[in-house]
């Protein structure tokens, strides 16, 4: 497993990203680091980055009060319920505006990453 460190490196390296920014991101993925070993996930350098970048982009939505297109029911039938648990664990870890919640959305589309490593396990 590569350092957190260098995972924040790769993604400023495609990505501009505010101080603040990369530490929630920091504190998110060793949460994340924790979580992923309780529910034996083994989650890559190439993951850990996907997943950085995604979870960069989340903090810029709550930031900017942008919100992901509703998805339907059906489509949590494609992810098992312990890669929506540990997203929602993951996000909820978030500070969200006043006024808003968690939305399903964000939640479906972290998940499908935690699936993906499931699948390649």
């Amino acid at each position: 497993m590569c350092i957190i460190d260098d995972t924040l490196a790769a993604i400023q390296a495609k990505i501009t990203a505010e101080a603040h920014e990369l530490q929630e991101v920091r504190r998110l993925l060793g949460e994340l680091r924790g979580k992923a070993g309780r529910d034996g996930l083994d989650i890559g350098s190439q993951k850990e980055l996907i997943i950085g970048i995604h979870l960069l982009a989340f903090i810029r939505r709550l930031a900017g009060g942008e919100y992901l297109p509703d998805i339907s029911e059906e489509m949590f039938q494609e992810i098992s319920p312990a890669s929506a648990a540990l997203s929602k664990e993951l996000l909820s870890l978030c500070e969200l505006p006043p006024g808003r919640e968690l939305d399903r959305a964000e939640v479906f589309y972290l998940a499908v990453h935690f699936e993906a490593v499931r699948q390649q396990t």
